[in-house]
């Protein structure tokens, strides 16, 4: 038990220490828009602030150039919204460059609330519309994604603000500190594993079979 305590510990070490962090440039940012919906945007305090028009279940929002980013382990942002108080989703995605789109299906992000809301882990390993005849990860990364998808047509707002994706240094930057074994990360049906010793880890050191 305390062997695989250390494992575990050092996993999140490694991660942590040999982590390479990108902080995205608001300033950036391009409208990407549903046929007829729109967005405008402009950065103020830090945050990007986005207009945006479209119809039931259209979207609208904006979009960020990546440089063919692999092996991206998790997202962090911020985020809020003014929207009526009908449900408007906001879904955050990454588009690889064969176009498709990947989302977290299990992050149902409203627009519904005022407050600056946090979120950090975020991994977009699911199709969000798209096809795709490869796995999460296959593909570098070539945009980033955020945009207001409203259950009935409206005219609001959301912000976003402090957009980092973390990368690692290498494919192979996690190691076992206790015995200087080295491990390698991969990811296989768009989850992160480690393979190390001939067996098969995930991120917080249990044990997959």
């Amino acid at each position: 038990m305390k062997k695989f305590f250390l494992f575990a510990t050092a996993l999140f070490a490694a991660v942590t220490l040999n982590a390479r962090e990108i902080t995205v440039d608001l300033s950036t940012a391009k409208e990407i828009a549903y046929t007829n919906c729109s967005a405008t945007f402009a950065v103020a305090d830090g945050a990007l602030n986005v207009n945006y028009t479209a119809g039931a279940w259209e979207w609208a929002g904006v979009e960020f150039d990546l440089d063919n980013l692999e092996a991206v382990t998790s997202m962090s942002f911020e985020f809020k919204g003014q929207t009526p108080n009908e449900w408007t989703s906001f879904i955050i995605y990454l588009r690889d460059s064969e176009g498709a789109r990947w989302y977290d299906d299990a992050d149902d992000f409203s627009l519904s609330q005022a407050e600056w809301l946090s979120k950090t882990g975020y991994l977009p390993t699911k199709l969000c519309w798209d096809e795709a005849n490869y796995a999460f990860g296959e593909k570098p990364f070539t945009k980033l994604g955020f945009m207001a998808n409203p259950m009935v047509a409206e005219s609001s707002s959301f912000s976003i603000r402090n957009v980092k994706i973390l990368l690692p240094d290498s494919d192979t930057a996690i190691e076992n500190v206790e015995t200087g074994t080295r491990a390698q990360k991969v990811i296989r049906d768009g989850q992160v594993l480690i393979l190390r010793d001939g067996k098969t880890f995930n991120t917080v050191g249990t044990e997959i079979r």
